[in-house]
C-alpha cells in the first residue's frame, strides 16, 4: 500500500506506512471507546503537514487504500 487516503468531513487527508485493515481497526476502536481520540494524518498529498482529526461517533469518515500502481 502506497498510502491511505482519509476523507473526513468532506476533506482529504492521507496516512503512509500503515496497513488499511489496521487503520480501520484503530478507527473502529476509537469510535467505540468512551472518550474521543485523535488520529494523526497528513493534509492532502506531498510535503508532510500534520493535522489531527477527532475520532468519535457520528463523524463522516472514509478510508481509501491507494496502491503503488494507482
Amino acid at each position: 500500500m502506497k498510502r491511505i487516503n482519509i476523507i473526513y468531513g468532506g476533506k482529504q487527508y492521507s496516512v503512509s506506512g500503515r496497513d488499511v485493515d489496521e487503520m480501520k481497526e484503530q478507527i473502529r476502536a476509537a469510535v467505540a471507546a468512551a472518550e474521543p481520540s485523535w488520529l494523526e494524518v497528513n493534509v492532502g498529498e506531498g510535503k508532510y503537514k500534520r493535522a489531527d482529526i477527532l475520532l468519535s461517533p457520528g463523524v463522516d469518515l472514509a478510508v481509501i487504500g491507494i496502491d503503488a500502481d494507482d
